[in-house]
C-alpha cells in the first residue's frame, strides 16, 4: 500500500493545478500523488480554443464574476481573488511563456499552442517531485475509520490524507472526460445538478447558407426564443452549419430549453436509466427551433430606416446589392437578397418600401432553422457538483463525509461563456484546493 499526502485525482488543467499549488506549499518529495487515467496529461485543454488554449479572459475580475449567476458569483469569488487572471498568467511568465490579448479581452499564449501551457505544467510538476500515475482509472474510493481515503487502482492501493476530485465533466468524453467522479462524490452523499452538454455547434437546415462555409458575420447579436436570452460575439459558417463564440454561447440555452433530450446521465451503479446514452454518439433533432442574429446590432431599426432613406435620396442610383456592402460581407450578400426575396439589381430611388422593410427586418432579425445539437462535440458540461454542499473558501466537502475531500474545474457546477472564463474557473478552484488541502494540515 502507498500512503501520501494529499491524493489529486484528474490530470487536467485544475488536477495539474491543485497539484502544483499544494507542492509549492508542501515540498515533501513524492507525498503529492496526480492519478490520471489516460495515458497523459491534459488531453482536453490540448484542444481548447482550436489548439491555442484561451487561457483566460483578462478583463478585470468584478467584469468576469458579472458572467456567472450571483449564486455562482458568490461561490467563486474567493477562488478567482485567490488566483486571478494576472497571476495565473504569472505563473507561466516564470517559466518564459509570454501572452497576448486578443478581442473582448481573450488571453492566448504568444506560440498560439497549447502545447506551451502543458510543458509549464509539466515543468513544475516535475520541479515539485509530485508522483504522477498514468493509465490508471479509479477502480474505488473509500474513507477509512481512521479518516483515511483509500483508493484502489487496478491491483495498487494508495492511502491518503486528502483527495481532491478534478475530473472534469462529461463532454469530450474521448478526452477521458467520462463524469467518473459524479459517482465518487455521490458516494460521499453529494448531490448532482441537471447535466447538459453546452458549447454545442448548430446543424442547420439551409444548404445554401453552409455552402458560404468559412465566412465569418463579425459582433453580431444571437438570440433564441426571447431577447432577454441572447449572445454576443462571432458567429462562423461552417459546412454542417453554425459555429464560433456566439453560438457556442446561446447552444448552452437551446440545450437547457430542450433538456429533456440532451440531458447526460452519469453511470450510476445502483441507477440504471433507460435513457443513458454515450454522448459520443447523440445528436439532438429539434422541431421548429429557430435563432435570430441581429448582424448590426449597434444600429437601431429606426437609425437603419432614416439612413436608408437618406442615401436613396443622395445616391439613389446605387443598386441594392452594392449598398448592403456597408452592413454585409460581399459573399453574404446575395444569399441574403435572395432568402429575403428581394432583387439585388434595383437601385435604392427604385426600391419598394416593402423591400426596404424586409431589408431592415432581416439585417436585425434574421431567422435561421436549427437542425440539431450535435452533442458529441459538446466542449463542456452545464452542472455538475452542487456548490451549496462545497466551501468556496476552501473547495473542501461542507458534508460530514466528505471531511478532507476537495473539488476543483469542470466537475463543479458553474460554467461559463466562452473567451477563457471555463479555464480560469479551472485554474482557480485548482489552484484554492491544493492550497487549501496543505493549510488543513496545520488546523485538523
Amino acid at each position: 500500500m502507498k500512503n501520501c499526502k494529499i491524493v489529486i485525482i484528474g490530470g487536467g488543467p485544475a488536477g495539474m493545478m491543485a497539484a502544483i499549488a499544494a507542492g509549492i506549499d508542501l515540498k515533501e518529495s513524492k507525498k503529492i500523488v496526480l492519478i490520471e487515467k489516460n495515458d497523459s496529461l491534459g488531453k482536453k485543454l490540448l484542444l481548447t480554443g482550436g489548439g491555442r488554449c484561451n487561457i483566460t479572459n483578462l478583463n478585470p475580475i468584478k467584469d468576469i464574476l458579472n458572467k456567472f449567476t450571483p449564486r455562482e458569483k458568490h461561490f467563486l469569488k474567493h477562488a478567482f481573488y485567490t488566483l486571478n487572471n494576472k497571476s495565473l498568467l504569472k505563473i507561466f511568465e516564470k517559466k518564459g511563456l509570454e501572452f497576448k490579448q486578443e478581442e473582448n479581452g481573450k488571453c492566448f499564449p504568444i506560440t498560439d499552442d497549447a502545447n506551451s501551457i502543458l510543458k509549464v505544467l509539466k515543468e513544475y510538476l516535475s520541479d515539485l517531485n509530485v508522483d504522477i500515475i498514468l493509465n490508471s482509472p479509479i477502480k474505488s474510493i473509500k474513507k477509512n475509520d481512521n479518516e483515511y481515503f483509500t483508493l484502489n487502482i487496478d491491483n495498487k492501493t494508495i492511502q491518503s490524507e486528502k483527495v481532491i476530485l478534478a475530473t472534469g465533466g462529461i463532454s469530450y468524453p474521448h478526452t477521458g472526460s467520462t463524469g467518473d467522479a459524479y459517482e465518487m462524490a455521490k458516494y460521499f452523499r453529494h448531490s448532482i445538478t441537471h447535466l447538459t452538454p453546452g458549447a454545442i455547434p448548430l446543424k442547420i437546415e439551409d444548404n445554401r447558407l453552409k455552402q458560404l462555409s468559412g465566412i465569418t458575420l463579425e459582433d453580431v447579436v444571437v438570440s433564441y426564443k426571447s431577447k432577454k436570452t441572447y449572445t454576443r460575439g462571432n458567429v462562423l459558417i461552417t459546412h454542417f452549419g453554425l459555429s464560433g463564440p456566439a453560438i457556442l454561447d446561446i447552444s448552452n440555452y437551446i440545450s437547457k430549453d430542450n433538456q429533456n433530450y440532451t440531458s447526460i446521465n452519469y453511470i450510476s451503479k445502483d441507477n440504471q436509466n433507460d435513457n443513458q446514452y454515450n454522448v459520443d454518439e447523440r445528436e439532438i433533432l429539434l422541431n421548429d427551433s429557430f435563432i435570430n442574429i441581429d448582424l448590426i446590432p449597434d444600429i437601431t431599426e429606426e437609425e437603419l430606416n432614416q439612413r436608408i432613406i437618406a442615401d436613396s435620396q443622395n445616391n439613389g442610383k446605387t443598386m441594392i446589392k452594392n449598398y448592403l456592402k456597408i452592413y454585409l460581407k460581399n459573399r453574404f450578400i446575395e444569399l441574403f437578397l435572395n432568402t429575403i426575396q428581394v432583387s439585388g439589381n434595383k437601385t435604392l430611388s427604385n426600391m419598394a418600401k416593402k423591400d426596404k422593410n424586409k431589408i431592415i427586418n432581416n439585417l436585425k432579425h434574421l431567422k435561421i432553422k436549427i437542425k440539431s445539437l450535435p452533442t458529441q462535440t459538446a466542449m463542456i458540461t452545464c452542472g455538475g457538483i452542487k456548490i451549496d454542499e462545497i466551501n468556496p473558501k476552501t473547495m473542501e466537502s461542507k458534508l460530514d463525509a466528505g471531511r478532507g475531500l476537495y473539488f476543483a474545474g469542470e466537475l463543479l457546477e458553474p460554467y461559463g461563456p466562452t473567451g477563457g472564463y471555463n479555464l480560469q474557473i479551472a485554474f482557480s478552484t485548482g489552484y484554492l484546493a491544493g492550497k487549501s488541502a496543505i493549510k488543513s494540515f496545520n488546523v485538523d
